[in-house]
């Protein structure tokens, strides 16, 4: 049962990256875009579903966490492409009470274990457990100042999309790139494609301000 889940498992993530590149290649708003987007988010789901389920099979704390972490970043990429009046709405809240404390948790364990063992883990745990936090409490600070709409949902799609497919990138890149160091086949791929989500951020927000 197991091997059959990973194998589900690695076949969504395939799709995940293959059709996150033709989205980002597509002409935003366009048809295709719009459609290749959801076949993206859905194959990101089933990544998602099959992680836990592999979670559950073979416990393992870690990798549950970068899951939550990862389905959070897909997720709220989705609603702020789907929802246009801005407001959220009660599923909105708990995804992102679920990656507040998934966060805190991160943050917790990652501090741990830098003041015991150490090694990679507690480093990966301590970065992306920061960068959910600060996600999931920006969003809630955006929500209580009005409505996120116009220039700000479009950053907010894009920076969540083009995390997500971070996240589908760095699990390739830790499953194959074996031969990396494990900080860097982990924070790699968020330490080079980061950048790029602000210079597109800042050419988006320029663009609709004009």
């Amino acid at each position: 049962m197991f091997m059959l889940i990973l194998w589900i498992h690695i076949a969504f993530g395939f799709l995940a990256l293959g059709t996150a590149g033709l989205a980002l290649g597509s002409a935003k708003g366009a048809a295709l875009h719009r459609r290749v987007g959801q076949v993206y988010v859905c194959a990101m789901f089933g990544v998602s579903a099959t992680s836990l389920a592999l979670v559950t099979l073979r416990p393992n704390a870690f990798l549950l966490a970068i899951a939550i972490f990862s389905f959070f970043l897909v997720f709220t990429g989705w609603r702020a492409g789907v929802v246009r009046d801005g407001c959220p709405r009660a599923l909105d809240h708990a995804v992102g009470a679920l990656m507040a404390l998934a966060g805190l948790a991160m943050l917790g364990a990652g501090a741990a274990g830098l003041a015991g063992a150490g090694g990679a883990a507690p480093v990966i745990l301590l970065v992306f457990g920061a960068i959910g936090l600060t996600m999931a409490l920006s969003d809630w600070r955006d929500w209580r100042a009005g409505p996120v709409t116009g220039k700000e949902r479009i950053s907010r799609h894009l920076t969540r999309m083009l995390g997500g497919t971070i996240a589908a990138i760095t699990a390739a890149v830790t499953t194959n790139a074996t031969f990396l160091p494990e900080l860097v086949a982990w924070l790699g791929p968020t330490a080079v494609l980061t950048p790029v989500i602000f210079w597109w951020n800042a050419r988006i927000l320029r663009e609709r301000a004009a």
